[in-house]
């Protein structure tokens, strides 16, 4: 962690890479435990994984896949009933926070490169 200047908090508060759970892209919780309620995010946290994956994989810009960024988890609420913190909304809406933030930080498309040897 010394390497790449990351404190021992930050580390283990990494959620995903991605696309395909590798990529460059990385989803760090970064809320405070005084201001989130820690026990319903981690039971919605496999659904906010999955929207974020399916974000990065299939970008707002042309379907293009995200590359090179970090998405920080600030804060969240969430509904005190289960059926209102199911997969069929927090997925969705999680995939929308992510186009939106990205498409805030002024993104730019990537010229496309093909490599060929005969």
């Amino acid at each position: 962690m010394r390497d790449f200047e990351w404190d021992e908090l930050t580390a283990s508060s990494v959620w995903a890479f991605g696309p395909h759970r590798t990529g460059s892209n990385i989803l760090i919780d970064y809320s405070l435990e005084s201001e989130v309620d820690k026990i319903r995010l981690n039971q919605v946290r496999p659904a906010i994984v999955q929207g974020f994956q399916w974000a990065t994989r299939e970008g707002p810009l042309c379907d293009e896949p995200i590359k090179n960024c970090k998405f920080k988890l600030l804060e969240g609420e969430f509904a005190a009933e289960p059926v209102f913190r199911g997969g069929g909304q927090v997925i969705p809406t999680s995939r929308r926070v992510a186009y939106s933030s990205f498409l805030l930080a002024s993104p730019r498309i990537m010229e496309p490169v093909y490599i060929a040897e005969i």
